[in-house]
């Protein structure tokens, strides 16, 4: 493990030198896939694995996190294509040679194509956490960078057609893992439903800014009249714009300082969400409001199924129950003021309200807010 180590860090920091240092090498391929190509290329399927399955993904405010298994075996399939593309290039490398004047020698090949991974593959750990998604990226640039320099060193072309044999290899890495990409995706995509059933239907958390000033609405403490009804479209449908006047300038007394409109999904499958943040010094509501008809799965509750718990401790509790025909989910945290409400309804509307430095009543009555009125104009969205 200490010998990996050092070979990723040299290739990271000093790669001209560190090629010299493989270039003298002598390893048998399969020492060098085992002990190198399958703990790199383990790195990230496990993040993946990590990120989505235990981190998981924000949703309308609740984490979503994808089945194990599913998530297990699509990462198991980027593990092995990533093997088996590092003997594919080599073996693109090694036939390439003969081109640019060098002679064909695969151990060669092979050790170009398992070092030139070492940045992709480190890199990817940062698919744990989808906003590094860009390290990622620049990692995979870098190992290209690393097999520009390695392949003319190893491979030995013609000086003359070194920098070619480098361009070409570098061509050559960029189509293979286009087609590499492509065979997993394929191979994954008649389980992609089951692996994550929501993608059709994931509500956005993309905050779009402050909106245009709307009609004032009625407040909890009466502070202005009921807003005039939204204004349709042609086709008797709510306009996207009118929609943000769903959530009020004002809420409790906190002001609005962000609001937010998504649509998504198809026919039979259409999701709105409109999310707003409420502020009153430190103090702060953050609201979303959902119609879906999947959310119910989206957020992993919902039907007559649906387990109801009660959990109670020194720092706070955590709830979830039946009201009626709607399923409510509470948590509360006392040392910090914070937590959060949220209710289920007719498994098509989700309701959620969290904060900081409020009161539980407070998320609560933020969340009554929104009557059966107020929620029939996310239905009539384009």
């Amino acid at each position: 493990m200490a010998n990996l180590i050092a070979r990723v860090k040299n290739l990271l920091l000093s790669p001209n030198t560190e090629w010299d240092v493989i270039d003298q090498e002598v390893i048998a391929p399969r020492k060098l896939l085992v002990g190198y190509v399958v703990p790199l290329a383990a790195l990230p399927a496990l993040a993946t694995v990590f990120g989505l399955s235990v981190l998981g993904v924000k949703v309308a405010g609740e984490t979503v996190r994808a089945p194990w298994m599913w998530m297990l075996a699509s990462a198991a399939l980027f593990f092995v294509m990533s093997v088996v593309g590092v003997l594919l290039f080599a073996v693109l490398l090694n036939a390439l040679a003969g081109a640019f004047g060098a002679k064909r020698n695969y151990p060669q090949a092979l050790k170009v194509s398992a070092y030139s991974i070492t940045a992709a593959m480190v890199a990817g750990i940062a698919t744990a956490v989808p906003a590094l998604g860009i390290i990622a990226l620049i990692g995979a640039a870098y190992s290209l960078y690393l097999l520009f320099i390695g392949a003319p060193k190893l491979m030995k072309p013609a000086p003359e057609s070194a920098t070619n044999y480098s361009i070409i290899a570098t061509a050559a890495a960029l189509g293979l893992g286009l087609v590499v990409g492509l065979a997993a995706m394929t191979t994954i995509g008649p389980s992609a439903h089951v692996l994550f059933p929501q993608l059709s239907s994931l509500p956005g958390m993309t905050p779009q800014g402050p909106a245009a000033p709307v009609a004032p609405v009625a407040l909890a403490d009466g502070e202005a009249a009921p807003p005039a009804p939204p204004p349709t479209s042609p086709s008797g449908l709510v306009t996207t714009d009118a929609l943000r006047g769903v959530v009020p300038d004002r809420l409790l007394g906190f002001r609005r300082v962000s609001i937010g409109v998504e649509l998504s999904g198809g026919t039979g499958a259409r999701s709105v969400q409109v999310d707003a943040e409420y502020r009153k010094g430190r103090r702060r509501i953050e609201v979303w409001i959902t119609h879906s008809p999947t959310i119910a799965a989206v957020i992993g509750f919902g039907g007559l199924a649906t387990s109801e718990y009660d959990r109670e401790t020194a720092d706070g509790y955590s709830r979830r129950r039946r009201e009626g025909d709607d399923i409510v989910v509470e948590e509360w945290n006392k040392a910090s003021r914070s937590g959060s409400y949220a209710r289920l309804i007719d498994d098509m509307f989700y309701v959620k309200a969290a904060g900081g430095d409020v009161s539980p009543e407070q998320l609560s009555e933020a969340v009554a807010y929104f009557d059966a009125q107020k929620l029939a104009q996310l239905e009539r969205a384009p």
